[in-house]
């Protein structure tokens, strides 16, 4: 790869090491905290991105390649022609047949939302108006890059992708704020330590009641007949796994190996009365578990997972995302290793991880080793050299 100047070198950080978060997760995302213990220490020199087995990725990765792909559009963002981009895009990940080969366990709420946008349902219809999982805001890093767009253009594009697939406002919430926090990180705005939860929890209350008719339409009045809480998987026995090379050798853990338990529901709330109330029951929610995280002892032994949640809910992995990265000041890859051994949607919550370290130390703090056996590395270069050009235009 070329030298790179080190803003270069952060957006290559943030596409790459979203990607490696990922592969490094894949293999443990319906794992326990039992079950992770078997597999050593984290933090070992041999956890890593180490052959092309270790570097295929999810569909986290693959639908960040998504949401960059529709972010390419020239100059400033149109809401009606960027819902085309991504409605378009995301068919075109659900049509391609390594999104559905057996590697990837892309998540219930985003197939059945694009799969009603390919039978030609508008979005607001198409969307699962009760989701808030982190499908989300696991893939909305790449609209970081384009920092020719003001902050409320990047937050209303990130909370659109979100809407179209999710529609409940955490989810659009969340997904606002990790791409908030990667621009942050990207352009120096904030450093990864203490004071960036500050400054996080600040830019949340000041788009509280921001709600884009423009962007979002009448989304706040779409029926919702029920508001999820987390789907937690349950492993019905200590599994197969015992030690990490097992993983490097391919082993994985998959949906045919989990019992998921019983999906809470909870009941419907009363309606909203104004599109601003719809958002900030979103922000709010967020804020409240930012401030879980806030004061908290950053210690990287402890599962993250058991200090910002499990984080199938956006809210959760953006947390728990954050806490790992707090952890390991200046250490991006073992940021990334831990929130990849965590109990929960590993390798979402490693993506996220991935992306803010990447934003924060650039692609040259990773493994140099990883980059050559990470899938989908040329797309990644090549879309953030698109990404960069149509932001210096």
């Amino acid at each position: 790869m070329k030298n790179t100047t080190p803003d270069t070198d952060r957006r290559l950080g943030i596409m790459l090491g979203l990607a490696y978060g990922d592969a490094l997760g894949r293999p443990l995302e319906f794992a326990t905290s039992q079950m992770i213990t078997k597999l050593g220490s984290p933090f070992r020199r041999a956890v890593g991105i180490n052959t092309a087995k270790n570097g295929i990725v999810t569909d986290d990765t693959q639908m960040s390649i998504a949401v960059g792909r529709a972010a390419r559009t020239h100059g400033r963002p149109n809401p009606a022609h960027l819902t085309d981009q991504f409605v378009r895009e995301f068919i075109r990940w659900r049509n391609d047949p390594k999104s559905t080969d057996g590697l990837r366990a892309p998540g219930i709420t985003c197939l059945s939302a694009v799969a009603r946008l390919r039978k030609g349902e508008h979005w607001t219809k198409a969307t699962d108006a009760g989701s808030k999982g982190n499908g989300a805001n696991m893939r909305v890093a790449p609209l970081a890059l384009r920092t020719d767009w003001t902050w409320d253009e990047m937050g209303a594009a990130a909370q659109l992708q979100a809407a179209i697939t999710h529609g409940h406002p955490t989810a659009m919430a969340a997904a606002h704020l990790t791409a908030a926090a990667v621009r942050m990180l990207l352009e120096g705005v904030a450093r990864p330590n203490e004071q960036f939860l500050d400054h996080l929890i600040a830019y949340a209350w000041d788009q509280r009641s921001v709600y884009d008719a423009a962007w979002l339409g009448h989304l706040w009045q779409t029926p919702r007949h029920e508001w999820r809480s987390s789907i937690a998987p349950v492993l019905p026995s200590p599994g197969k796994l015992t030690w990490w090379e097992d993983v490097a050798r391919g082993a994985t853990f998959t949906r045919e190996d989990i019992v998921e338990a019983p999906r809470p529901v909870k009941p419907a709330r009363r309606p909203v009365k104004s599109p601003e109330q719809f958002i900030e029951r979103g922000w709010d929610k967020v804020i409240d578990t930012l401030e879980g995280i806030r004061l908290v002892t950053r210690d990287g032994w402890i599962d993250p997972c058991h200090i910002g949640g499990d984080g199938w809910v956006a809210e959760e992995a953006l947390a728990t995302s954050l806490h790992a990265l707090l952890c390991f000041k200046d250490n991006p890859a073992s940021a990334v290793r831990r929130a990849a051994f965590t109990q929960g949607d590993s390798d979402s919550i490693a993506s996220i991880t991935g992306a803010l370290a990447g934003a924060a130390y650039g692609l040259k703090a990773f493994p140099s080793h990883w980059l050559g056996n990470i899938e989908y590395r040329g797309e990644l270069e090549s879309l953030t050299g698109d990404l960069t050009r149509a932001a210096s235009r």
